[in-house]
């Protein structure tokens, strides 16, 4: 079945940039944020691997995602900390959990979707489990939704129920069966954060409630939004293509938390505590108002120490927020202009001497109206002679953690096969002009 031909030509279609690295990462290691398979097991408390670990057979899986694996880990403890608390008997997939893949679906990359879909489902089946357990929005949706819509075009058994813990949780809350115990801790206000996908999406909006109302010490106190009419938090697409839009409407979040007299937003969505944490950051809000994940808050309630994901968020938007910026037809233009002695000397065919000579004679602008059909025809010759001084200039202007630079070089030229033929057409014009004045030397006039 020829599910591509149906709907789109992705090889036809350019996506947000960073999702071309986050696509060559899914490829390689698993995950989108580029950390190693071999580590997507580290945050997993070590004294519950005997109860719930890979080697433990369990109706339940949990499924924590990516972010919560190798950003936010807090979510990831708390949850299956919580659930253990619970009674829930479940299992972890481990290094054989991948990405859910949603980016991929967004990104249209259907083909790579399809393959992480079966392989996840493949592994649960494995594990012997019916049901999967996540904490991310994003991953209930695909295992809830997504999955089984897919699973049934393409005749695949699925025969999988997904749960998110907050049912869970408030289910065992309601029955009497698991209680907080009381804490001594200063009552404190806190709002809600309804995520689109599991809210609007999923129609899961008391759960997560009956669960932070439970918690000893909190005041649950609403915004003027929410539930059905939540104002989204500005994650993921806005937060990856336009980060200053983005800055705004989370902010608009924060002000409504803040006219409620809320100490903190509790929210259970990674991609949405990230976006509100860089948010909090970048309006300068750190003393007014705090973003805790809400499993976090409950595993705290109970007496367990959580670590704070605030440093890892903040490093790990630097790293995007360098990316975004690089991977514009502006970003790529002006390390373009750097890497012109060594592109003109990459240019095959023996062009490269004959512009230098059409510099030197001052002629060279009677090529610029050549450039938009040259550029594309040549380009892909030349990029691999000139990869090593791209990744030198990509690596001065992104804050990469060391694990992420060890991969560029194998990441960076798939990115640029699928990135450069639809991005020359907005790079060309703005390299043209100040490559004729560095061929007639007047580039630092």
């Amino acid at each position: 079945m020829k599910l591509r031909g149906q709907l789109i030509n992705e090889e036809e279609r350019m996506t947000i940039p960073p999702f071309e690295v986050m696509s060559a990462a899914l490829q390689d290691q698993g995950n989108i944020w580029a950390g190693y398979r071999e580590n997507r097991t580290d945050w997993f408390p070590e004294d519950l691997l005997q109860k719930h670990g890979p080697d433990h057979r369990a109706p339940n899986v949990y499924f924590a995602g990516c972010t919560a694996s190798y950003v936010e880990n807090d979510i990831g403890i708390a949850t299956v900390r919580i659930l253990d608390e619970a009674g829930v008997d479940f299992s972890y997939l481990g290094e054989r959990e991948l990405c859910c893949a949603t980016p991929m679906l967004v990104a249209g990359k259907w083909d790579q979707f399809v393959e992480v879909m079966k392989e996840n489902i493949a592994n649960v089946k494995a594990a012997g489990a019916d049901t999967v357990i996540s904490s991310c929005p994003a991953c209930d949706m695909m295992w809830r939704h997504t999955y089984p819509q897919w699973a049934e075009k393409l005749g695949i058994e699925y025969d999988i129920t997904a749960r998110h813990y907050s049912e869970i949780v408030a289910e065992q809350i309601e029955s009497g069966q698991f209680t907080f115990p009381e804490n001594g801790h200063d009552p404190e206000k806190v709002t809600w954060h309804d995520s689109c996908h599991l809210g609007r999406v999923s129609g899961i909006y008391e759960a997560p409630r009956q669960v932070a109302a439970a918690i000893p010490g909190a005041e649950l106190v609403e915004m003027a939004h929410n539930r059905e009419d939540a104002l989204c938090c500005g994650s993921v697409l806005t937060l990856i293509s336009d980060p200053l839009a983005a800055h705004d409407i989370g902010d608009e979040k924060l002000i409504e938390a803040e006219a409620v007299g809320a100490e903190k937003i509790l929210a259970l969505c990674p991609c949405c505590e990230f976006q509100l944490r860089v948010s909090v950051q970048k309006k300068g809000k750190d003393d007014q108002i705090e973003v805790v994940d809400l499993a976090h808050y409950a595993a705290e309630a109970l007496g367990y120490p959580m670590p704070d994901p605030n440093p890892e968020v903040r490093a790990q938007w630097a790293v995007f927020e360098a990316m975004i910026a690089v991977m514009t037809p502006a970003g790529f233009a002006a390390i373009m202009e750097e890497m012109f002695p060594e592109l003109i000397d990459a240019i095959p065919l023996g062009m490269g001497p004959m512009m230098k000579f059409m510099g030197r004679a001052k002629l060279a602008k009677f090529m610029k109206p050549m450039f938009p059909f040259l550029f594309p025809r040549l380009l892909p010759g030349m990029m691999p002679k000139v990869m090593d001084r791209m990744l030198e200039l990509v690596g001065a202007r992104i804050p990469m953690p060391d694990y992420l630079a060890e991969q560029m070089p194998d990441i960076m030229p798939r990115v640029m096969d699928n990135l450069m033929p639809q991005m020359l057409p907005d790079v060309i014009p703005l390299i043209a002009g100040p490559m004729i004045d560095h061929l007639e030397g007047r580039a630092n006039a």
